[in-house]
């Protein structure tokens, strides 16, 4: 035991000692800041560790829903609300499947959820007048409040701040057995993570309102990654919305309950929860507490850049700074904060991409037998290839928006296209009194969306491995030019062969595509594909894409390039999507193209 604390203790201090490198958003290559590891930096989050501040935010998110639900709309039958909440809770019971072994946290909830309904079901049986039954839906409200509103440990925070560092180095060099040993880590995770963009903009603005960071959703890592890189960027700890399926873990089960994240159980589609869930939302970012969420929804099935945003969470940072702006609080101010995440691979990839496919093709798609799952297995065997083959994970800062979609400077002032000022207040001010408008704030919602979303495509970083997928795919459809996607994806293996002069030709094709829209501003280049040499770039792409499969996404033989796995090529392929590239007809390539298909069903 002593052995394994002095082993501890020494690695501990070795991976302390690096420094975290950030990349400068001029040249994307050259170190801007150098962090050291440093000690967790405080927030307004910590104020969820008292049992008495979570009550008071579980006490608001419920009269904000009774308010919404029943004050708001006196033609509200609380009786009938009842009645549709128990309906679809008894639906999801019927579906839900989990036992202790498996998932004592969502167990739990289940039996929780269960004794509830049966309590519900039984007083409502028994009552008549309208009072009671509004007290029944104030306690269903305080049901999901309760389950909803996250808890914080700052004990579980510190440890896990500082063991972070420390277990990350130790994969970063679990290649060569003599680097696990302490006295021999030569790598930290600067050699891996490339934190780019407004990073600065970012620190500033969190000293002089709340931020909301927006990032892209690609796999179940990403809730861990980002949380790391918040801590890395020297920035308080940050309340954001887990899935429930990511609670099926036991390790992050016990995580995620205590650093606060709250949970979104998207099978519950009742009035009531997803009411109280928006509440929350809007009730940290009014209480100051920085928040993250997906407005994706969930993990991006096909791969692309996330174009259809749901504009539901999204609005409660409006309502929350209009709250604040009422309070004349002196730090109004809400900041939506876009952020792109990018991987060589993703564990998730062949499920994901069957659900896209299943989903947009029904009838004409024909699903693999058998699609990844998030076990704890997979995610280890993630970890362990993305550190022993030495690929990289690039996460990128977008520039700060104000809660309409203008961008803000680094004191926080909105500016509009011109350059000029914007007073968010009157914005939101009606007759000279700040008031919420139902219409005209889902417009400023629906703007913020879109401008998300441009974002996302502007700050994307293309890979290496993306361009190899993308380049291949391009040369196979060329040779099947009159084939719809699914005939496509459905070539035999004698089909799927491009010959080598071929390839490197669209390769060359596709490369100069994305330079140039890389010198517009429309995409970012990983420092890969700055080079110009083709064939060097082809040879990191190809030695980094989908190297977590066990099937080749692209592989070159013998003087062809070909594909063992048709789904996870159009997969990989799809991160380039959203600019034009995919049009075989470059002529209409100057427009956008934000997750629309072409005429035969490809992503463009």
């Amino acid at each position: 035991m002593t052995q394994v604390c002095v082993f501890l203790f020494y690695a501990n201090a070795r991976i302390h000692h690096h420094k975290v490198m950030l990349i400068d958003p001029r040249t994307g290559s050259h170190p801007a800041v150098r962090f050291d590891h440093h000690p967790p930096v405080k927030g307004e989050i910590y104020q969820l560790d008292h049992r008495s501040f979570r009550q008071d935010v579980i006490k608001e998110v419920v009269e904000r829903t009774m308010k919404n639900i029943i004050v708001d709309n006196p033609k509200q039958d609380p009786r009938l609300l009842l009645e549709e909440t128990l309906y679809h809770e008894r639906l999801r019971m019927k579906k839900a499947r989990s036992n202790w072994l498996t998932s004592p946290y969502i167990h739990q909830r289940n039996v929780n959820d269960k004794a509830f309904i049966r309590r519900v079901q039984s007083e409502l049986k028994s009552i008549s007048g309208t009072e009671d039954s509004k007290r029944l839906v104030k306690s269903y409200i305080h049901h999901f409040s309760t389950e909803i509103c996250a808890n914080f440990e700052p004990e579980v925070y510190n440890f896990a701040t500082r063991a972070a560092p420390w277990a990350f180095s130790w994969l970063l060099n679990a290649a060569s057995v003599n680097r696990i040993l302490p006295w021999g880590m030569s790598e930290s995770l600067q050699t891996r993570l490339r934190v780019v963009g407004h990073v600065d903009h970012l620190q500033k603005l969190s000293k002089k309102g709340t931020i909301l960071l927006v990032p892209t959703h690609l796999s179940n890592i990403d809730s861990l990654l980002i949380g790391y890189v918040i801590h890395l960027m020297m920035l308080p700890p940050f309340a954001y919305g887990a899935g429930l399926n990511l609670f099926t873990n036991p390790l992050l089960s016990f995580c995620l309950s205590r650093l606060g994240a709250y949970t979104v159980d998207r099978q519950k589609n009742s009035t009531v929860y997803k009411t109280a869930l928006k509440n929350y939302s809007t009730t940290l970012l009014k209480r100051g507490i920085h928040s993250i969420f997906f407005p994706a929804g969930g993990r991006v099935r096909s791969g692309a850049i996330e174009s259809h945003l749901k504009l539901g969470l999204l609005g409660t940072a409006l309502e929350a700074q209009l709250e604040r702006l009422k309070e004349n609080h002196p730090n109004p101010n809400i900041y939506i904060v876009p952020m792109v995440m990018n991987y060589h691979f993703v564990f998730e990839a062949s499920s994901l991409i069957e659900d896209y496919l299943a989903a947009s093709g029904k009838h004409r798609y024909m699903p693999a037998d058998q699609p990844e799952d998030f076990f704890l297995a997979n995610m280890i065997k993630f970890f362990w290839k993305l550190f022993s083959t030495r690929s990289e994970l690039w996460v990128r800062v977008g520039q700060p928006m104000d809660v309409f979609g203008n961008f803000v400077d680094e004191e926080g002032r909105s500016m509009g296209p011109n350059g000029t000022t914007i007073d968010p207040k009157s914005w939101l001010t009606s007759n000279g009194e700040l008031v919420a408008i139902p219409q005209r704030d889902r417009e400023y919602t629906k703007m913020l969306g879109e401008k998300i979303s441009q974002r996302y495509h502007a700050e994307n970083v293309a890979l290496s491995s993306h361009l190899v997928a993308f380049s291949f795919f391009q040369a196979l459809r060329r040779q099947y030019p009159s084939l719809d996607l699914f005939r496509f994806l459905r070539l035999s293996d004698s089909q799927r062969i491009v010959q080598q002069e071929r390839f490197y030709v669209e390769a060359e094709r596709c490369y100069h595509m994305i330079r140039k829209a890389a010198d517009q501003g429309q995409l970012h280049l990983s420092d890969a594909l700055r080079c110009g040499d083709v064939k060097i770039w082809v040879e990191d792409g190809l030695r980094q894409l989908g190297l977590f499969h066990d099937a080749k996404v692209v592989k070159a033989s013998s003087g062809v390039f070909t594909t063992e796995d048709m789904n996870l090529l159009y997969y990989y392929r799809n991160r380039l999507t959203g600019y034009g590239f995919g049009k075989l007809d470059e002529a209409s390539q100057k427009h956008n193209f934000y997750g629309e298909t072409d005429e035969k069903g490809f992503l463009v």
